[in-house]
């Protein structure tokens, strides 16, 4: 049975924070820490996207603990427009109105960072008092890219355009929409905002179609190929690929740049190589929502159009017959294991001619143990037979060898200086040295280049030392700045994770306290921590820190329950 007492009715496309505010005030409680024990039995924290803890509040209302979870999630948050673009877990069954734990945790983390504003449109405010009597905060207002209201065209606010008061403030609930700000200047007797532009009006009603259809989840490999597809209808091709610098131009030819440097944060930065990827990366296509949402609309048009490309996607991909595996003839049924694993290794001594047992333990473990045990003769004579004979280096190598490793070795000590824009001293930026770009497989690099490919590994960096010389440029400029010496400012000014951050300081025990009154020279500095370029990080501190080294520690069904999405 139900604990709460009451909880407000949703209103049409209301975002959750705004029914949490409206319960806030409704209720009478003085305090935001009231309120979060009410719903959520904790202590305040962000609501953001997807609030911690939701699962309590949808086990405290009226109903089936399951259907109230579902109903929150689907009627006012931003997800169901996540959804078409998250792919699907591997070994999971889905049905197509359903919604399940690992959906949700299939967000990139990367997209609660967008989530710092609240918007309101001044018509749809209005608007709201006339016809439900409670002017509240839309979800449709917040998708990510979304810059004009749907409804009315108008420009979205984030702030009192008479104070530049933030709407939004951490941990704290949105403002009442009814009352004046601390200027004195009211919503409800404001002029109505400015005009957008028909495109951004377009994607914003693109991106509530998107939200209000709640489209199912797809596999990324259907949503890849409805893309790829539609971009040769399109012309968007060179030859059979996808030309995505094509595609790039056709987009900023309608958006115009300033419009989409105010929907996407990396264009704005000018990160126009790799703006648009297909690659799909355990199991999803890697861009964030706001740039999917941008290529659907300029590709489909419509959100409806969208849907049905989809689903005929996946039809066409379901009918495809998988490709059969080789039947062996002689026996006239399914190839034997002992031609299946010589097959394998075959293949990586095809790929790679000189390969020793250390390479086809680490590739292909199974395939090499059975053949080690039942037919270890064959082994052996493939092996010996696929190492090539030692070539001179006098025959093969390129008369610019000694050029480039003299080039790269003058370049090394510019690179290893502890400076602004340094950047770790690996294999991509000692090549970039060079005159002319040499781009070729390792094994012809150390043919070809032998004293170029000695400098280059003598000279590798390793993770640890290239943090260590940021850090140490990070206390540096916190200094120039008159900050404190601490792992905040430290953070924010060399752009080290915090674990970082606190084991290479209390490793080399630096006094921060003496480094912020008499200043610090970064060489000197460095030289006097006594490590390598090559060292491997304080011990213990072996683990991922972050980008795609990341990994979930706990199952996604309590990801869920504890912190589904970070809302900050």
């Amino acid at each position: 049975m139900s604990d709460l007492l009451f909880f407000p009715m949703s209103m049409p496309d209301e975002m959750l924070h705004s029914r949490i505010t409206r319960y806030h005030f409704l209720s009478g409680n003085r305090t935001e820490a009231e309120t979060f024990r009410d719903l959520f039995g904790s202590s305040p924290f962000g609501v953001g996207m997807l609030p911690k803890q939701i699962n309590h509040l949808a086990a405290r209302l009226p109903g089936d603990m399951e259907s109230n979870l579902y109903e929150l999630i689907s009627s006012n948050t931003i997800f169901p427009a996540y959804r078409p673009f998250l792919g699907l877990s591997e070994g999971t069954d889905q049905e197509a109105g359903g919604l399940q734990a690992h959906e949700v945790a299939r967000v990139p983390r990367r997209e609660s960072t967008i989530h710092g504003k609240a918007r309101i449109c001044l018509s749809c405010v209005q608007q709201d008092l006339l016809e439900v009597g409670y002017s509240y905060w839309h979800r449709s207002h917040h998708l990510p890219g979304v810059i004009a209201c749907w409804r009315h065209g108008e420009t979205l606010i984030h702030a009192c355009p008479k104070c530049s008061l933030p709407f939004y403030r951490k941990l704290k609930f949105l403002p009442n929409l009814s009352e004046e700000c601390l200027c004195g200047w009211s919503p409800l007797s404001a002029t109505v905002g400015s005009k957008c532009s028909d495109i951004e009006v377009k994607f914003a009603t693109f991106a509530h179609e998107i939200l209000q259809r709640n489209i199912p989840p797809v596999c990324s490999k259907v949503l890849c190929s409805s893309f790829i597809r539609k971009c040769k209808t399109l012309g968007f091709n060179h030859g059979g690929l996808v030309s995505t610098a094509k595609l790039i131009a056709s987009i900023r030819d309608k958006y115009s740049d300033e419009i989409l440097s105010k929907m996407d944060r990396a264009f704005e930065q000018g990160k126009l190589d790799t703006w648009i990827r297909f690659r799909v990366y355990k199991g999803q296509i890697d861009m964030p929502l706001a740039r999917h949402l941008i290529i659907a609309l300029h590709l489909f048009g419509s959100a409806e159009k969208f849907e049905i490309s989809l689903s005929s996607e996946a039809i066409i991909l379901g009918a495809a017959k998988p490709v059969s595996p080789a039947i062996n003839k002689s026996k006239g049924g399914e190839p034997s294991r002992k031609d299946q694993y010589r097959q394998k290794i075959e293949t990586l001594l095809a790929l790679k001619s000189d390969v020793e047992m250390e390479h086809l333990w680490t590739n292909a473990y199974k395939a090499t143990r059975w053949l080690k045990e039942n037919d270890g003769k064959w082994l052996v004579a493939k092996l010996s037979s696929a190492k090539r004979e030692p070539v001179s280096i006098g025959e093969s190598c390129d008369p610019r060898d000694q050029l480039y490793a003299d080039t790269i070795q003058a370049a090394l000590e510019k690179m290893y200086n502890v400076t602004k824009h340094q950047q770790r001293v690996n294999l991509s930026n000692m090549l970039k040295t060079l005159p002319v770009r040499v781009a070729l497989a390792p094994a012809i690099r150390k043919q070809k280049f032998p004293l170029m490919s000695e400098v280059i590994e003598r000279s590798l960096e390793s993770v640890w030392h290239f943090r260590l010389r940021r850090l140490i440029w990070g206390m540096v400029e916190a200094i120039k700045l008159n900050l404190p010496l601490n792992t905040n400012s430290m953070n924010w000014a060399s752009a080290n994770p915090l674990r970082v951050i606190i084991a290479i300081s209390s490793f080399f025990e630096w006094d921060l306290e003496f480094f912020a009154k008499n200043g610090i020279d970064p060489e000197a500095l460095l030289k006097s921590t006594g490590v390598s370029h090559k060292w491997e990080g304080p011990p213990g501190y072996h683990g991922p820190l972050g980008g795609h080294a990341y990994k979930r520690k706990k199952p996604t069904v309590e990801l869920l329950g504890r912190a589904a999405i970070d809302g900050e």
